[in-house]
């Protein structure tokens, strides 16, 4: 019964592009809210909270390292879903090496962040890429555009390396709930993407711009 809900649910849905840089989304917010009324009541749940995270994920603008670190250990104590956990821990992940980028350009000390990294920054604080260009070769990349101010290139730059990431591990799903998440954790970033230019998103897009940026966005 289950497998059966999943297939008719995934099987609703249109299919993903290949990159997320499209004009606009396969799917509207409303229908996929609708198509995701197919959900068992338990995994509504989950699907609310990584909703949820995402919606606090775009906020700007005047969280403290202290707020970010707080609302990480809070979301990791209540989501047990081992896909939500490393979708989130993924996110949270990018935005402590960008935040590294910028106090470093800035001249500050590494910043306190969450997860497995910190520590590892702070001992390869003066290496071009904080030795972590194995795993994430983007880190040169998006240093040179914050020195040729192309910042919306920068953004571009990181929604790329997330879809590619989600992308990647949705191909190890077929009809599943963690196909379900994957599937949302790629659309959130198309959203994102299309509503940059949308007279009613402008103002988020230059919010998630200058929240992840920081004094470069001025530069954009």
């Amino acid at each position: 019964m289950v497998k059966r809900s999943y297939y008719m649910l995934i099987a609703s849905l249109p299919h993903l592009p290949a990159k997320f840089d499209v004009e606009r989304a396969p799917i509207t917010r409303t229908r996929l809210l609708e198509r995701l009324r197919m959900l068992h009541d338990d995994d509504t749940k989950v699907f609310r909270q990584i909703r949820n995270f995402f919606v606090w994920d775009r906020q700007p603008l005047d969280r403290t390292d202290q707020e970010v670190i707080a609302r990480y250990d809070d979301l990791m104590t209540k989501v047990s879903n081992p896909l939500v956990r490393q979708v989130i821990a993924t996110r949270m992940d990018t935005r402590t090496i960008v935040t590294a980028v910028r106090r470093r350009r800035n001249g500050s000390p590494p910043p306190p962040g969450v997860g497995p990294w910190v520590d590892h920054i702070r001992r390869n604080w003066q290496h071009p890429t904080f030795a972590l260009e194995g795993r994430y070769p983007w880190i040169a990349e998006l240093d040179r555009h914050l020195d040729e101010g192309t910042v919306q290139a920068a953004q571009k730059l990181l929604f790329a390396a997330a879809y590619r990431t989600w992308s990647q591990m949705a191909e190890r799903y077929t009809f599943s709930f963690e196909a379900v998440i994957l599937y949302l954790a790629r659309w959130e970033i198309i959203d994102r993407w299309t509503s940059r230019d949308a007279t009613a998103g402008r103002e988020r897009f230059d919010n998630l711009i200058t929240e992840t940026l920081g004094d470069y966005a001025n530069l954009y």
